[in-house]
C-alpha cells in the first residue's frame, strides 16, 4: 500500500497536480494499511482480527462492524495503536425530524442555539493543567534525548492526547445531539 501511495504521489507530481513527494519521518503519524480484504480475518465475537505478518490480535471493539470489510488501517497515536476498519454497505436516506435552528459559537458559552438552549464549554485543558505542568517540568530537567527524557516526553504526549481526546469526544457528542434533534442547522 505504501508503494502504491508513493507511485500515485510521483504520478501527481509529474502530471503537475501536486508538489514533489516529501519524505515521511519515522515516528510521526505512523500508520500502515492492509488493502486486500482476502488477507484479513475479523472475529467480532471474540474481539480479535488476523493481520498478515502480525497474526491474531485482540482489540477493543468500540462498535459493531457492519457491511463487508474493504481495508484496514493500523495507526499509532499517543503511545497507543488504533485499527480503523473500512467497510461497504447500503445505508437508507435519513428522515429529518425537528425544526430549523441557528447556532452562535462563543467563548463563555460554547454554542447557543436560536431556541434559547446552550452548551457550556468543556475545559479539558484546565482539568489536566496541573498534571501537564508537573510533567513538562520533569521533562525540562532530563538530559535531552536520554532514555529518561524519552519516558518523560511520552508522559507529556499522553496528557496532550487525553486533552485532545476529551475535546474531540465533546465536539462529536454535541454535534450529534444537535443534528439528531433538528432538521436544518444554520451557522453564523
Amino acid at each position: 500500500q505504501t508503494l502504491k501511495d508513493l507511485e500515485r504521489a510521483y504520478a501527481n507530481f509529474f502530471a503537475k497536480r501536486a508538489d514533489f513527494p516529501r519524505f515521511k519521518k519515522k515516528g510521526q503519524s505512523d500508520s500502515f494499511r492492509y488493502p486486500d480484504p482476502k488477507q484479513i480475518k475479523l472475529d467480532q465475537a471474540n474481539s480479535r482480527l488476523f493481520l498478515p505478518k502480525l497474526g491474531w490480535l485482540r482489540y477493543r471493539n468500540s462498535r459493531a462492524v457492519l457491511g463487508t470489510v474493504k481495508n484496514i488501517t493500523v495507526s499509532a497515536s499517543g503511545g497507543k495503536w488504533f485499527v480503523s476498519i473500512q467497510t461497504e454497505r447500503e445505508v437508507g436516506q435519513p428522515i429529518p425530524h425537528g425544526n430549523a435552528v441557528g447556532i452562535d459559537m462563543g467563548i463563555a458559552r460554547f454554542a447557543t442555539l436560536s431556541d434559547g438552549t446552550f452548551h457550556v464549554p468543556l475545559n479539558s485543558f484546565k482539568r489536566h493543567q496541573d498534571r501537564l505542568c508537573k510533567a513538562q517540568q520533569a521533562l525540562s530537567r532530563k538530559t535531552k534525548f536520554g532514555n529518561n527524557w524519552k519516558k518523560a516526553q511520552a508522559r507529556v504526549q499522553r496528557i496532550h492526547a487525553r486533552i485532545g481526546n476529551a475535546r474531540r469526544d465533546y465536539l462529536h457528542k454535541t454535534s450529534t445531539a444537535i443534528s439528531k434533534n433538528h432538521a436544518m442547522v444554520c451557522i453564523e
